[in-house]
């Protein structure tokens, strides 16, 4: 949630492309609407619409990327050093995940586009998954018992 916040400064924040997760505002902080619905925002919009074919090469493009990540442990798909503790590689798939979740994909985006975004976060929630239960195997692990001495 951002606000309050005034209209030249939300524009400002849309027109330079720094504010891309927003989907809805309010004018009274209870009725929210889609900020292209906003006639003081339309004119935005219209000019920033991707067409369809690059968003059909944008999917492309993700695509191939999660191809060349799905062999790479889940340190490398975070972009993390091998030896990240958990709470590293939890707060690296927030910050890549919430790129791709379905609440922060338009609704008027192209179909192809929204189905690799889905793919793509259900990837990076398999790998984080299956990274913390790699952490809590690894963090239950017996340990050998200590040497004897005689």
């Amino acid at each position: 949630m951002l606000g309050p916040l005034a209209l030249q400064a939300l524009r400002e924040l849309i027109s330079s492309g720094r504010l891309k997760a927003a989907v809805r505002a309010s004018r009274d902080g209870t009725n929210w609407v889609a900020l292209p619905e906003l006639a003081e925002l339309s004119d935005l919009f219209a000019s920033a619409r991707p067409t369809p074919s690059l968003e059909l090469q944008q999917a492309e493009r993700l695509r191939a990327q999660m191809r060349a990540m799905q062999s790479l442990p889940a340190h490398e798909v975070f972009g993390l050093k091998p030896t990240a503790n958990l709470d590293e590689l939890r707060l690296a798939y927030f910050r890549m995940a919430r790129r791709f979740t379905p609440d922060h994909v338009s609704p008027d985006t192209h179909p192809e586009l929204k189905k690799v975004s889905a793919e793509i976060f259900d990837f990076l929630s398999r790998r984080m998954r299956d990274a913390e239960a790699t952490w809590t195997q690894a963090v239950q692990a017996p340990r050998p018992p200590p040497p004897v001495v005689p």
